[in-house]
Order: C-alpha cells, then structure tokens, then sequence
C-alpha cells in the first residue's frame, strides 16, 4: 500500500508539468503567460461548430496528435475551447495578447505557443510537427536565454509555410 502511494505521487509529479487545466479565464491564463517566463507554454484552442461534424474529428486528431508528440517534452499544456460568445468573452484578455483570429477555429484547430513572453499561434496544415519544431527552437532560446525584463509580445500566426494550406484532408 505504501509503495502504491508513492508510485502514484511520482506520477502525478512526473506529469504535473504537462497539463495546466486549472486556470478559469483569460486573465489567469494570459497572468501565467506573462509571469512564468521560463515555461513554454502550449494552448491547443479549439471550437465545435454547430452541425459540423468534420471540425470535430478534425479537432479531436490533431489534439491526440500534438499531445502524443508532447508527451516527451518539458511543456505546459491546456486547451480552450472557444465555440461560444461566452467561452470567448471570458477568454477575451487571452484572445486579445495571442492576437487569435478566432474565425479560423471554423476550419480547425490552433495551437499557441509561448516562452519568455514570445510566441506565435499555428493553424492548418502540419500542427503537430510545426509544434515540436517551435518548441525545440524555444528549449534552444532557453539555453540562452539572458534577457528576462522585455514586454510580452505573442505577434500573430506562424509564418511557416503549412500555416497557408487549408485542411483538406488530414491535419
């Protein structure tokens, strides 16, 4: 029993880093994005339109995908689902820092990332890998990273070239 204890403190220890579910609104999230500069932060943003059963599937493969190929990195991860005026209204502050252009949650999914109160927003073709290759661009900034009083600054989408292809078909 002892052991049993201990083994499932460890784990929940060993994964506690990964997921960040308990923030209740855009304030607390952009407060942690903007506090916890050492984190690399990833928001799996989604939105289920109503009657559109293909955004769904859409939605729930790419999040299995991007959460699969996280499982071995040093991240913090949440999602948000933004299908309501109301979800929206009560994310707006989160909204409003990653410059989210919420229309896109129609098509698919969009993933936020941010380390040292930088980053970008992936949306398209070709999430899951554009996410680890921004967060291993991040861990490289974090190696040298030495300039920690800067202003928060998120700027938009990605500029990667799967970012301008649609979601016809796969991810």
């Amino acid at each position: 029993m002892k052991y049993c204890l201990v083994f499932i403190l460890l784990l929940a220890v060993a994964y506690s880093s990964f997921d960040f579910t308990h923030h209740q609104n855009g304030h607390e999230l952009f407060t942690s994005l903007r506090d916890e500069t050492q984190k690399i932060w990833v928001v799996f943003v989604e939105a289920h339109p109503e009657g559109n059963d293909e955004v769904r599937t859409q939605n729930k493969d790419v999040k299995a995908a991007v959460k699969n190929m996280l499982t071995k990195e040093d991240v913090f991860y949440t999602e948000l689902e933004l299908t309501t005026d109301e979800q929206k209204e009560k994310y707006q502050d989160f909204i409003d820092l990653t410059k989210l252009d919420t229309d896109l949650l129609n098509e698919g999914p969009t993933v936020v990332l941010v380390y040292d109160k930088k980053g970008n927003w992936i949306h398209g073709h070709g999430i899951p890998q554009e996410t680890v290759d921004t967060i291993h661009a991040f861990i490289l900034q974090k190696e040298e990273n030495d300039n920690r009083n800067q202003p928060i600054s998120v700027g938009g989408s990605v500029q990667h070239p799967s970012a301008f292809e649609s979601f016809g078909g796969g991810y």
